[in-house]
C-alpha cells in the first residue's frame, strides 16, 4: 500500500478516530464522576452514622442522669414513721423499700420539723453525717438536713407560719436525723417531740449512717404530712 493510499485512509477516518478519542475520555470522566459521586456518598454516610452514634451515646448519658438510681427518705410527719427507698428520688412506684423507721419529729404547733413546701421546696437535702457520741442529745449519729437555721431566735427558717405565727425552735443547732444516746423514752408517744430533728433509735441512726453518702450523692428528703 502506498504511503499516499495511507494517508488518505487516514483523512478519511479522522472522524472515526476523533469519536472513539472522545468516547474514551468520556468514559473515564464518567468513571471519575462515579467515583467522586460514590465517595461522596461514602462520606455523607459515615457522617450519618457517627452522628447517629455519637447522638445515641448523648441521649443515654442524659438519660442514665435523669434516671440515676440513688437513696432516698421520705418522713410521715404526723405519723411519726419514716421510709428509706432506693431508686428515682420522690418516685415510690420507680424505687425499692429499703427500711421503714419508728422516729419522732419536732412538737407540732411549737417547734415543728419544718416542711420544704412552706419554704417553696419540694425536699431537703441530707448534706453531711457525723459521730456525735460526746452529745448526749443526738449520740450516736447526726445527719444534718439543709433546713435554714440562724444564730438568735427564731434559729430556723423565717418566715415560718406553722405555730399560730412564726414558729421558735427555742435553741440554736442544724436540724437533722439522730440518735437518742439510748433514751427510748424519746421515741414514745408521750414524749412530745423534739425541737425540730428527726430522732431514731440508736440502731436505726446507725444503720442510716453506714447506708448514706452525702459527701459523694444527693440524698432528698422529703416530708409529708401525713
Amino acid at each position: 500500500m502506498t504511503d499516499i493510499k495511507i494517508a488518505t485512509i487516514i483523512i478519511f477516518n479522522i472522524p472515526v478516530f476523533y469519536q472513539i478519542i472522545l468516547n474514551f475520555f468520556d468514559r473515564i470522566l464518567n468513571v471519575k464522576k462515579i467515583f467522586i459521586s460514590v465517595t461522596i456518598f461514602l462520606l455523607l454516610m459515615s457522617g450519618l452514622v457517627f452522628y447517629k452514634n455519637l447522638a445515641a451515646e448523648s441521649s443515654q448519658k442524659v438519660l442514665s442522669v435523669k434516671t440515676e438510681s440513688s437513696y432516698w427518705l421520705i418522713l410521715h410527719r404526723k405519723s411519726n414513721l419514716e421510709f428509706l427507698y432506693f431508686g428515682i428520688p420522690g418516685k415510690k412506684d420507680e424505687s425499692k423499700l429499703i427500711k421503714t423507721f419508728r422516729v419522732k419529729t419536732g412538737i407540732p404547733g411549737a417547734r415543728p420539723t419544718p416542711l420544704p413546701k412552706l419554704l417553696g421546696r419540694d425536699y431537703w437535702l441530707i448534706t453531711a453525717k457525723a459521730e456525735s457520741k460526746d452529745n448526749p442529745e443526738t449520740a450516736p449519729y447526726f445527719l444534718t438536713l439543709d433546713i435554714p437555721v440562724s444564730d438568735n431566735e427564731p434559729f430556723g427558717p423565717k418566715p415560718y407560719l406553722e405555730c399560730n405565727g412564726q414558729c421558735n425552735w427555742t435553741r440554736f443547732g442544724e436540724f437533722g436525723l439522730h440518735g437518742v444516746n439510748g433514751d427510748f423514752s424519746k421515741l414514745s408517744d408521750e414524749d412530745p417531740g423534739s425541737s425540730g430533728c428527726i430522732r431514731h433509735s440508736d440502731e436505726d441512726i446507725a444503720f442510716l449512717y453506714l447506708t448514706l453518702e452525702p459527701e459523694k450523692y444527693k440524698i432528698r428528703y422529703y416530708i409529708e404530712d401525713i
